[in-house]
């Protein structure tokens, strides 16, 4: 009896030690809405990850693809729907065409059981198998620590058939370029000049987020100066006269938000506006106390 009860004690001992490592590690898995896939099917694949709980605040690896030659290709990689805001390394494909690697992050943290880090657009070219698996992965704590939390990894098996006869194939990409009405989001403009960067040139950056079929580019216009496309950053091209700055931002729809830099204006912002009207309250009480003297 002493020894049955020693076991158990044992076992829940091992349970103890190893569960939090097995159980309530974070989760990075990928999913998609089908579950029949033919040739010349067009998909949408998305990797999420799960914090078991955790708030956390950046995750990043690698998307492996293995397959056989031309059985499927990546059409595109976008930030539609994610959850993570900044991306020091967006997904991008390896020149082999087999590896996606990320590094993306959300500064506020989040807790959720399926955000979304991005989506992967695969064509489908012929039957066979593909194996999709999350590698090389690591995902943060939002502790202010950057602790490292252990991470579980699912992959994705998608087996390719042959296309039915009398059957249109399916495009879910450009189902959803055709549901996207909305432009992206509203953003802002700072000027910055840092002699590490740029040769020491002023320069602007900008950053935004389409919702639905995911941001594509930048265009830039200066002045009279010809439309530039940009990812995100853009050198003034005069550097010693202010001029004008439109920045407009396309998503894959071609919907688009202009938002404008004035240098004449670009220190009216609402801070030292609210900082402007007290010092006008200040001035005005002074000169009626002064009258009333």
């Amino acid at each position: 009896m002493k020894k049955l009860l020693k076991n158990k004690i044992n076992i829940i001992i091992i349970i103890a030690i190893f569960l939090p490592h097995s159980v309530f590690a974070a989760t990075i898995y990928l999913e998609t809405a089908r579950t029949e896939f033919f040739v010349g099917d067009t998909i949408l694949v998305d990797v999420k990850v799960n914090s078991e709980n955790k708030e956390i605040n950046t995750v990043e690896g690698n998307v492996s693809l293995t397959y056989l030659p031309d059985v499927v290709v990546v059409k595109d990689i976008i930030l539609s729907e994610s959850s993570f805001s900044l991306w020091p390394n967006k997904p991008s494909l390896s020149e082999d065409l087999k590896t996606i690697s990320f590094v993306g992050g959300t500064p506020l943290g989040l807790k959720s059981q399926n955000a979304t880090l991005f989506k992967i657009v695969l064509n489908l070219k012929k039957v066979g198998q593909v194996i999709l698996n999350p590698t090389d992965t690591s995902v943060y704590l939002n502790d202010g620590k950057g602790t490292k939390d252990s991470v579980n990894n699912k992959d994705l098996t998608l087996d390719i058939l042959p296309k039915k006869d009398g059957s249109n194939s399916i495009n879910d990409w450009d189902i959803l370029i055709s549901e996207d009405k909305t432009p992206p989001k509203s953003f802002e403009i700072v000027v910055g000049q840092d002699g590490s960067v740029f040769d020491g040139n002023k320069f602007l950056s900008f950053s935004t987020i389409d919702e639905q079929s995911g941001l594509r580019y930048y265009e830039v216009i200066e002045g009279n100066l010809p439309p530039t496309r940009s990812s995100g950053t853009y050198v003034l091209q005069n550097q010693d006269k202010s001029n004008k700055v439109t920045v407009i931002a396309y998503d894959a729809s071609g919907n688009f938000k202009k938002e404008t830099y004035n240098p004449k204006y670009s220190y009216f912002n609402f801070n030292n506006i609210a900082i402007i009207i007290i010092f006008a309250i200040l001035l005005f009480v002074i000169f009626k106390k002064r009258n009333k003297k």
